[in-house]
This record gives structure tokens, sequence and C-alpha cells, in this order.
């Protein structure tokens, strides 16, 4: 790699985007964004408090009242009451922000407040007449105690008294301290998506993308250089965010009153928090960028990418949410909690390095995705990029795998939608009738309707063909190991984890199954529909086009993923990749679902902490280790054609 190419390029980037309008201002929005924004709402909030304070509710009492409580009301200076007489129907035409009805009825007081609790004035107006028609209240509930000659304790036999340890300054820095971080996070992540646009989107509109790869450089140098020329331009955006946040903030208002801690240590905490994230845009923005050929039709790649950035920071708001060891691990929402934790100067660092790790470990995937985009010519210069999607179905053409944006596409939408079916068949019918209506409907139906509509081949998208003895051999001896593998690494963590993962889920339900519906729901439904979706539906058009490892690792990912289950992630991911190989090598999707069946059914009968230990695992690895390389050593396929 020659760097002086890399350095030349990297001036002509920063140059470029040094002299684009959209940049500059996006570059710069902090400095004035961040101070106004937040002096802004400090201001609004103290003007609204005055002024809800100060203002008057126009309340209407109908019916003679009480004494007391018509000197109660007449008296409030901040009430403003008129009187009506009292009859049915009498509230449907006043206007005030609150109504009082009274009656007196067979000895007792019947109190009735009419009220908007959906405007501000009505729930002040509640407010002030509630305390004064409760003290009313009381004060008849102590002259009937003290008539019938009962001690007045008897009124209030609990003695009950609520604590609040939050001085003022931290319920202030509670609030301010949830909306900082969410704006520092997508200041830092949404500027670099800007960058990225500029350096691929908006070159490939000019033409100068292949003006560029037209003069004697490496791919790998030019994307190089893109890629830290968008680390420079993000890293300037965060410095300058953080000069808004640390510079001139407090010169604006009272830091200190807003429960924030402001020092070296903190500046220097925010920032290996957030260049993480600037890895994270940089790589998947870039790679995103270079499918669009325009700034329209980049709008159209970029949204879902945005919104998949901006939800886990909006969550970080939340009231009383804060990170822990799970939330650690959730990309986005854990910088912003973690943020959160070291502006209300809160930091753990065990937390601290497991949300560090964690983000530079996706750095790394999307790094990865950007750099395998730029060595796509097809999607560099190609005008065939697009997915195969059509409103109508007649102008698709009939092909034998659909194109990788499809299944990118579909694996989204298929995910999404098994998320929320998933949430809502939960709470609305049992374990074992859930678990079919996702298996077949989502997993299994799903991809089929799809291949369907995008007409492909179903027996080759999905790979149904007969595989021979020695393929089915083979693939048996992979998944032992796969298996064994897997137990091997159950049984390095069980020390360090309260509860053992199983590769299955066992649900209260299942105990009253016989042992052959067990099968039926828990081996052989998934073992049919999930290969359907990831070593068919997915993997074959993936093997096309980025060749059978990247295949079979992102349909592994996918696989592990889809199980919402971090300690079964790698066991699963595992499994996931003797599955895909099996298949690639059979050519066959049949093997994988007899294998997956069979990895479910060995779960289900035999319990891994009983009947596996060191012993007998890693010998056994080691020899089906053996037996796969004699198997597989020559040929490259193990199909019946």
């Amino acid at each position: 790699m020659n760097f002086s190419h890399i350095k030349k390029i990297i001036g002509k980037e920063i140059l470029a985007l040094s002299r684009n309008k959209r940049i500059l201002i996006g570059l710069f929005a902090p400095l004035v964004l961040m101070p106004v924004l937040f002096y802004g709402y400090t201001q609004f909030t103290e003007i609204t408090s005055r002024e809800s304070e100060s203002s008057i509710s126009n309340v209407v009492v109908m019916g003679k009242l009480p004494d007391a409580v018509d000197y109660t009301i007449s008296m409030h200076e901040q009430l403003n009451v008129t009187y009506e007489e009292l009859s049915n129907d009498a509230s449907g035409h006043i206007e005030a922000d609150l109504i009082l009805s009274y009656k007196f009825k067979e000895g007792i007081h019947e109190f009735v407040m009419t009220y908007d609790s959906g405007r501000a004035a009505g729930m002040r107006a509640s407010n002030r007449v509630l305390p004064l028609v409760e003290a009313f209240q009381e004060t008849q509930q102590l002259e009937y105690l003290n008539e019938k000659g009962i001690p007045a304790i008897a009124l209030h036999p609990v003695d009950f008294d609520m604590v609040d340890l939050a001085s003022e300054k931290e319920l202030t820095g509670y609030s301010m301290a949830s909306i900082v971080p969410m704006m520092l996070t997508l200041f830092a992540i949404l500027s670099v998506l800007n960058f990225a646009v500029e350096l691929t989107t908006a070159e490939k509109e000019m033409g100068t993308l292949e003006s560029l790869f037209s003069i004697p450089i490496r791919k790998s140098e030019l994307v190089t250089a893109k890629l830290i020329a968008c680390i420079l331009f993000g890293l300037t955006s965060m410095i300058i965010s953080l000069s808004a946040l640390v510079f001139i903030m407090p010169r604006l208002m009272d830091i200190n009153q807003m429960g924030l801690s402001l020092d070296l240590f903190t500046t220097i905490a925010l920032f290996l928090t957030l260049l993480p994230l600037i890895l994270i845009s940089a790589g998947f923005s870039i790679g995103v960028g270079l499918f669009a050929s325009s700034y329209k039709e980049s709008g159209a790649y970029m949204t879902p990418l945005i919104f998949a950035f901006m939800i886990p920071a909006y969550i970080g708001i939340t009231p009383g949410l804060e990170i822990n060891s799970v939330l650690s691990i959730i990309p986005v929402l854990n910088s912003t909690l973690l943020i959160k934790s070291v502006l209300m100067d809160n930091l753990s660092l065990t937390l601290f390095v497991m949300t560090f790790t964690t983000n530079a470990l996706l750095s790394v995937i999307g790094l990865t995705f950007m750099f395998k985009v730029f060595g796509t010519e097809r999607i560099l210069f190609g005008s065939d990029k697009s997915t195969s999607f059509r409103l109508s179905r007649k102008s698709i053409r009939r092909k034998l795998f659909i194109e990788v944006e499809d299944v990118m596409m579909s694996l989204s939408f298929i995910v999404i939608i098994y998320i929320y079916i998933g949430t809502i068949i939960s709470s609305n019918t049992d374990f074992i009738q859930g678990t079919l209506m996702i298996q077949y409907m989502v997993f299994g139906l799903s991809p089929i309707a799809i291949l369907w509509y995008l007409k492909a081949s179903l027996k080759d998208s999905l790979g149904i063909k007969a595989p021979s003895i020695v393929g089915l051999f083979g693939g048996f001896w992979v998944w032992i190991a796969a298996f064994s593998l897997v137990i091997i690494y159950q049984l390095m963590i069980t020390p360090y984890i309260s509860q053992a993962p199983t590769l299955i889920e066992l649900e209260e339900q299942m105990k009253a199954l016989s042992p052959v519906r067990l099968f039926l729901i828990i081996a052989l439904t998934p073992g049919i529909c999930e290969e359907i979706l990831f070593r068919g539906f997915a993997l074959r058009p993936l093997e096309k086009t980025l060749g059978p490892k990247w295949a079979i690792l992102v349909t592994s990912l996918a696989f592990a993923i889809v199980h919402l289950d971090f300690i079964r992630l790698i066991p699963t991911f595992i499994l996931g990749v003797a599955f895909g190989f099996v298949a690639v090598k059979t050519r066959s999707i049949f093997p994988s679902i007899i294998l997956h069946t069979l990895n479910n059914s060995v779960a289900l009968l035999f319990p891994y902490d009983k009947f596996f230990t060191y012993s007998y695992m890693i010998p056994v690895f080691i020899i089906s280790i053996f037996v796969i390389f004699l198997i597989f050593r020559k040929r490259t396929s193990f199909s019946d054609d």
C-alpha cells in the first residue's frame, strides 16, 4: 500500500469537504445548537414554571358550598371563582378550567370536580382545588369521630413518610444528563453519515469516483483515504461538540446546578466512548452510500441506517434507565447510557470496558463491510444494484437466485416481523401455538413466498437436491465436531454464569408434552423452517455473489442473532457455521435439516451437564476434525445430480 497516494487522496477529500457548504454547516452546527438548545431548554422551563405559578384558574361552583370550603376557595389568590345554579346539564356548556359541583344528601357531602386532565390549565385548577376539599373532608371526619367518642388516631392509624434523597441539583441533573448524552451520540453518528454521503454518493453522481479509479492507485488505497478523511471530519465534529459542552455551555448556564461533571477525566471518557461510534458510522455509511447513485437515492438507503442509530439513542433517555452488563452490549444504546453515567460522575470501569469493546468489534464489522463493498465493481459502477421488488410481478424476470440486496432486505423484514409477531403471539397464545405459528408463518412460508414473488427457482434457491451418502456421512461428523465444541464452550463458561445455557429453551408447558410432540415442535419444526430461511433462502444467493465463506459467516451470524440470547450467541453461531458448511458441500438443504433436527433432539434428551464432560468431548472433537479432513479434503461437492 502506497501511503503517499493515500496522503494525496486524503488531502483532496479534505479540501473538497472543506469547500462544501453543507459540510461546514453540519460541522459547526453544535457550536450554535448545543448552547442555544440547552439555554433555551432551561429558560423555557423557568418561564413555564413562573407562568404556571402566577396563572389564574377559572373555577365555576355549582351549588351552595359549605361555609368553610366556600371561604378557602374564594380567598385563594390563584382561583377566579364564579357561581352557577346547580343543574344536571349545566356543565355541558360552561367554559371553565374546573367545575366544582356540590350536594348535601342524607348527611353526606358530595363533591364532583369536572376538568380536562389533557389541558395544563385543568390540571393546575384541580391541583389547587383538591387540597381545599380534602382539608374539609378531614375536618368532617374528625368531627364525626369526636361525636362517636373515637380517638382521632383512628383516622390515621398508619404513619407513612417518603424521603427523597435526591437533591434539587441531582433531580435537574437526571433530566439534563439524559438529553446531553443523546445529543452527543447523535451528533457523532449523524454528522459522519453526512460526510460519508459526500465522499461516496456525491462523487458517483458527479462522475469523479470513476475518474479516481482511472489513475494508478489501488482500491484499498482509495477506500483507506476516504475512510481516514471521513474519520478526521468525524473527530473534528466530535471535538467541536465536546468544546461546545465543556467550554461554551458553562459560560451560558450553571453546569454545576445541572448536576453535570465536566472535568478532564470526563472529557477523555466521553472521547473514548464516542470514538467507536464514529468508526461504526463511517464504515456502515460509506458502504451503504456506495449503493446509491444520486442524492435522492441515497435517502432511501441512508434512512433505515439513520433509524437504526437514532432509535437506541432515544431509548437511552428513558427515565430511570441505567447501563448494566446486558445493556452494555447493545450498540449506540450502550454509549448513550455510558455518557449519562460519565456526566453524572457514576462511571463503572467494567461497564466502560464492555461498552468500548462491543462498539470496537462492531466498528470492525462496519469497516469490513465497507472494504467488501469497495471491492465489488457491480456496486461501484453497475446499474443493476437495486432490489428486484416491483409493484407489478409481471415486470420481474425469472431467475435462478434473487439478488443479495433482496436477501438483506428480506432478512431484515422477516426479523422485524418475527419480533413483533412473537411479542403479540406470546401474550395471546400459549408457548406451543406461538412457536408453531412463528416457525411456519415467519421462517417457513415467508421466504418461500418471497422467492415465488421474485420468480426465483425454488429448487435452486433452497437447494432442493438429493445429497450423496458420503455427503450425509461427512455432514454427520461436521455436526459432531460442532456439537462437541459447543459443549466444551458451555463447560468453560458454566462457572462464570448463574445458569448454564442450553441449546433450546425449555418452558413449563413442555413438561406436559409427550416425547413425540416434543420432537415435532422443538426438534423437527425449527429444523425445517429455520433451515429453509438461513441455509436455503439466504445462503444460496449470498454464496453466488460473496462466495461460500462469507455466505456461511453472514447466515450463521443472522441465525445466532435471531435467537435473541446473548449467552447462546456463540454456540448458535458455531452450529450455524456447521450447518452452512454441510449445505455448501452437499449442495442440498436436506442434510442441514437433518442435522438441525438431530441437534435439537439430542439437546432435549441428554442434558449436557450430566452426560458430557471434558474427558469425553475433547477427544470426540479431535477425532471428528480428523474424519472431516479425510472426507472433505479432495471433493468440493457431495450431491447426487
